[in-house]
């Protein structure tokens, strides 16, 4: 029972190893999601935090942005290429990313990245959450580098 479903997770999240792409957006994807969990449940997180402010520049970005991802997903509708849509999620989490936390210098992700890096002071729920997907980048960390390889065969 546990193969089938490790081996359902890894067709979903790395082809099985074969694709470095699909690994690193679900990286990206997770990253994402703990960071958000990380802002909205740490206070100190806060201090990582470059806050646009607001005005025209910060409206004219937020309607580009909006703009490319709703004609991407048209486009990703309309024409379905498997590997298209996994970019679309990536710009999606990006999006989500920046909508929670405002941080359009990604100061934040980028110091949760350390998959060994984590802030508790007590256990938690919290704790229990960022341990797991910790758990699953480094998985999805270890793929990628197993597909990398395997590209790096195949051109041989």
């Amino acid at each position: 029972m546990l193969k089938k479903i490790l081996d359902k997770f890894n067709s979903i999240t790395s082809d099985n190893g074969k694709n470095w792409l699909l690994a690193f957006i679900w990286i990206v994807i997770f990253e994402s999601i703990s960071t958000i969990i990380e802002f909205k449940n740490i206070e100190y997180s806060q201090n990582y935090i470059t806050h646009m402010p607001d005005g025209v520049f910060k409206e004219v970005l937020i309607a580009i942005l909006l703009v490319v991802f709703l004609w991407y997903g048209v486009y990703n509708f309309i024409f379905v290429h498997r590997d298209r849509f996994f970019l679309y999620a990536l710009y999606a989490a990006v999006c989500i990313y920046l909508f929670f936390t405002h941080d359009i210098t990604f100061t934040l992700m980028l110091h949760n990245l350390n998959p060994f890096a984590l802030s508790y002071n007590e256990f938690s729920f919290y704790l229990i959450i960022q341990l797991f997907i910790k758990i699953i980048i480094i998985y999805l960390v270890y793929k990628m580098l197993i597909a990398i390889k395997n590209l790096k065969s195949k051109d041989k």
